[in-house]
């Protein structure tokens, strides 16, 4: 198949979750199929990872996003900035050209606000929608947890913009498939009637398939060592660590008193940097995420908000290490039965299960949740999956 590809932002640098999850997938599809890829990117230096794209790719078009946002402000009362800033003329030509040039078969988007570049275009190609996460709905927690009265009112006037957006897209778009990465937001779009069920598929998000090693910063702490892996700019990440840091920490210490927890993540908020402390790391930016998680004797997830299936479950999951999680980071996997992974929601019960798993010689709950991980969340799996969609379209 010729698939004509768009995307949210830059896949490379794999660095946060999203971009690895559209990474992942694509590395699979090219393997079998021709993809021509179309995103734009925030930052100058992302446009060198167009050349490693086009080793793999048929075409690839890259956009810088900040040369677009004269006509984003302009586009203000029509779509929320997120939408306007991300609806490039240019690459609406472009796309035009390619249809016309290549026999199409498929047209693949990544994230909602990307369909602004299809308007207008009358195309007879099947689309599939990745929504990813039910995004105005993340903009709606994100509002919910914003202390500044006017951040708090800009995420959730724009939450409400997003929705009345992506009822636009299924309103006048051709779209055949809307896949999701969670099972509950599936649910959520199907009994509110926005979707019908035929047009619905669940293809989670991956991780690759690791062996497990040591890590050569062991000799940084010779005791428990904890983690947490996040873009350390993105508010859910945030409240996260400050939950766990101020809530669950100080409990964990009274029952275990040689413990560090590492942040680790690019981009640490003001926030974030100012909870440092002697039994707390925060690294910024890593060349490599391998050797933190080799450290690590566990892995948390305290997050309170965030939509989707959180790529960093499963890349836990693929090291091999215990991890304790909040509800809302197993929510929409097989794991939020709570078996393989303890769950806890209060600062107590999070901190108990925390101290358990640190203290427990046995390692029965990691190889039950990655036994559950190579059977149904490795990335191999997941591309398979994906092309036998769109090829039964």
């Amino acid at each position: 198949m010729k698939i004509l590809w768009i995307t949210l932002e830059s896949v490379l640098p794999a660095n946060s979750g999203g971009r690895l999850g559209v990474y992942k997938r694509l590395e699979q599809v090219v393997k079998t199929e021709e993809v021509y890829l179309f995103y734009p990117y925030d930052k100058e230096e992302e446009l060198k990872y167009a050349d490693e794209l086009r080793k793999v790719c048929a075409e690839v078009h890259p956009y810088f996003r900040g040369a677009n946002k004269k006509y984003a402000l302009l586009n203000i009362l029509k779509y929320p900035y997120t939408v306007g800033s991300r609806c490039i003329v240019q690459m609406q030509e472009d796309i035009k050209s390619c249809v016309q040039k290549h026999p199409i078969d498929r047209i693949n988007v990544d994230f909602p606000h990307m369909c602004v570049n299809l308007f207008d275009m009358d195309l007879q190609i099947p689309i599939i929608l990745n929504e990813h996460n039910i995004e105005w709905k993340v903009y709606k927690t994100i509002a919910d947890s914003q202390k500044n009265i006017w951040k708090k009112a800009a995420y959730w006037i724009d939450s409400f913009r997003l929705k009345a957006f992506e009822l636009k897209i299924f309103r006048e778009l051709h779209i055949r498939k809307v896949t999701f990465v969670s099972k509950n937001d599936m649910a959520e779009m199907i009994a509110s009637g926005i979707l019908d069920r035929n047009k619905c598929v669940l293809i989670p998000v991956g991780a690759d398939v690791r062996e497990a090693k040591g890590s050569s910063l062991g000799a940084l702490h010779k005791g428990h060592n904890i983690i947490y892996v996040g873009n350390m700019s993105y508010g859910p990440n945030i409240e996260a660590v400050t939950w766990f840091v101020k809530d669950i920490l100080p409990l964990i210490l009274k029952q275990i008193s040689q413990v560090k927890f590492y942040i680790v993540g690019k981009e640490p908020s003001h926030e974030v940097k100012s909870l440092a402390g002697k039994h707390v790391v925060v690294t910024g930016a890593v060349d490599s995420v391998d050797e933190y998680y080799n450290l690590a004797d566990l892995v948390v997830l305290p997050l309170k908000n965030g939509g989707g299936v959180k790529v960093k479950l499963l890349e836990a999951v693929s090291y091999q290490k215990p991890i304790v999680s909040s509800s809302v980071g197993v929510e929409g996997t097989i794991y939020s039965d709570g078996k393989s992974i303890p769950v806890a929601d209060t600062p107590t019960e999070f901190a108990d299960k925390c101290a358990a798993a640190l203290m427990n010689q046995s390692n029965d709950l990691a190889e039950a949740a990655y036994s559950i991980f190579t059977a149904h969340y490795t990335w191999v799996n997941i591309g398979k999956q994906y092309v036998d969609m769109m090829r039964n379209i």
